[in-house]
């Protein structure tokens, strides 16, 4: 009997390890198939495009597809909520703007935890928000729209791609940190608000460049301060906010981030980590951006996971403060 069991045992252990057999290989192999990035955004928003330029040159390194689909709608959750439920397998990973990984949990009822069910990749891009204003509006500078919205409570209006969104807080930390009261007008999309801003529908926004730029060139819009550090060089005639005459807290700005089903194997991260690294390195790609407003910047997994902690606590207190509910 103890005969038969030791046989029967050890037959037992030759299938545990022939079945393990394919899992080990296909992680060693990764990747066997194509790979898919998901962007909650539409067709040319600044992730979007982020994200081609990422899965074009990550193909050529990893020697496979690289797909982007796009899944817009809900504030970024639909796709968010795509790569939760795909397998972690790493096969499926997220691009999107980082912030909103910290405001949905704040505003919306979700059926996932983005702390909980992703892992984060790599930072890809950091994205500079300005001040804009419309051409009608009687301000030149920082200092004198702040005035001018001040002498007419109420009235002047600034428009953003919805309740919660990056253009939003931008506009609530400006308020709070003015005293100036604002009337917001929430469109359905980012790509709303520009139409909006040439037609006079509303006179303010907070958001990234490259759309704007032309309209910029043309005096349709007027570009009064940036969230930044330092000048860019793609406006090197605007000023920080701090340098207008604000605080460095008055705008905020994001970036745009990679990030993995929870889960997925530590080495498949490593490994996307490191070929989103080479390419955001690429001296034409770091010109390309830069000429748009953005900068390309790579992270480790662990510096963009402490950016998002400090998301929680800044946004988190700028929302119960300001009271900020989706409507």
């Amino acid at each position: 009997m103890q005969g038969l069991l030791r046989v029967a045992l050890f037959a037992v252990a030759l299938l545990m390890g022939a079945a393990s057999l394919p899992a080990r290989a296909a992680g060693a192999a990764w990747p066997a198939r194509p790979i898919r990035i998901v962007v909650p955004y539409p067709p040319g928003t600044g992730p979007d495009v982020m994200a081609r330029l990422l899965a074009d040159g990550a193909a050529k390194d990893l020697g496979t597809s690289v797909i982007v689909e796009n899944k817009p709608g809900a504030n970024a959750i639909i796709g968010t909520g795509e790569v939760v439920k795909a397998p972690a397998d790493g096969y499926t990973f997220l691009l999107l703007d980082r912030l909103t990984l910290t405001v949905n949990p704040l505003l919306y009822p979700l059926p996932f935890d983005p702390a909980r069910d992703l892992v984060p990749v790599s930072n890809v891009a950091d994205v500079a928000l300005y001040l804009v204003v419309g051409r009608d509006v009687p301000a030149n500078d920082f200092r004198s729209f702040i005035a001018y919205a001040k002498a007419h409570p109420g009235e002047v209006s600034f428009g953003t791609g919805g309740v919660g969104s990056v253009m939003h807080l931008n506009m609530e930390m400006l308020q709070a940190g003015t005293g100036v009261q604002f009337l917001h007008v929430p469109y359905k999309a980012l790509a709303e608000v520009l139409p909006a801003m040439l037609g006079g529908q509303v006179q303010a926004t907070s958001g990234g460049v490259e759309a704007m730029l032309p309209h910029v060139q043309k005096g349709s819009l007027k570009l009064l301060a940036v969230g930044a550090a330092a000048r860019l060089p793609v406006t090197p005639t605007v000023p920080t906010i701090a340098e207008a005459g604000g605080s460095s807290d008055m705008l905020m700005s994001t970036s745009y981030s990679l990030h993995a089903r929870a889960g997925t194997p530590p080495e498949v991260l490593e490994r996307m980590n490191a070929v989103v690294t080479k390419v955001l390195q690429r001296p034409d790609l770091q010109a390309w951006t830069a000429a748009r407003g953005l900068q390309s910047a790579p992270s480790t997994a662990a510096a963009l996971d402490a950016r998002i902690r400090e998301d929680r606590e800044r946004i988190g207190r700028l929302v119960r403060e300001r009271g900020i509910k989706a409507q």
